[in-house]
């Protein structure tokens, strides 16, 4: 029993650490074609909803809205960008309204949700580029994390009893810490089905 207790606890925490944001949430139902996809055959995925992330590249605010120009990166299961040292290339996201370049700065991690419009001309320094283009409905600016302290529940292979029963696995607390991690959800969003935003609070 305690030891399905403490199964039970750690299966909780998990699930509330994956959960995608509210404003980059999609019904379950829809298809997301991969940004690899796209890239190879975007007339096969024009006009339909795509989820990209990244990395801030460039921002810049516009009469119409705010382009921001981002460096490509996969998605973990809750929709964060898994940040490496190799990315498939680079996309632009066009949202109507203001962004601040202070908040949202070259170097922070975000992900939008859209329509796929198409390839759009542009130049990356003096490099022609074919950047891939969506109309966001829905943004998330995740939380840069300096340092997080991860605690967890191991379970130590050293039988035992209490009270006439057996049990096959000792449990105990550990506490990791990480350091100048670039992992960590943010906080709040809104509904994705109209254009949408949230980022850390």
């Amino acid at each position: 029993m305690l030891v399905r207790i403490f199964f039970f606890t750690a299966l909780l925490s998990l699930a509330g650490c994956s959960s995608v944001p509210d404003s980059i949430k999609l019904p379950e139902s829809t298809s997301l074609p991969a940004f690899e996809q796209v890239v190879a055959i975007p007339e096969n995925h024009k006009g339909k909803m795509v989820r990209f992330g990244g990395v801030i590249a460039e921002i810049e605010n516009k009469e119409q809205g705010t382009l921001v120009e981002l460096v490509q990166f996969p998605l973990k299961s809750y929709g964060r960008p898994l940040v490496s040292d190799d990315s498939p290339g680079r996309f632009r996201a066009y949202v109507k309204g203001f962004l601040d370049p202070m908040v949202y700065k070259k170097g922070r991690s975000i992900t939008f949700t859209g329509t796929f419009r198409g390839i759009e001309e542009g130049t990356v320094g003096e490099h022609k580029y074919g950047f891939p283009v969506i109309d966001a409905n829905g943004y998330h600016l995740w939380k840069e994390i300096k340092e997080v302290e991860v605690s967890s529940i191991q379970l130590w292979h050293h039988p035992f009893w209490i009270n006439h029963t057996y049990y096959p696995f000792y449990p105990y607390h550990q506490r990791v810490i990480i350091r100048n991690g670039r992992d960590g959800a943010g906080a709040k969003g809104g509904a994705a089905t109209k254009e949408t935003g949230s980022r850390n609070q």
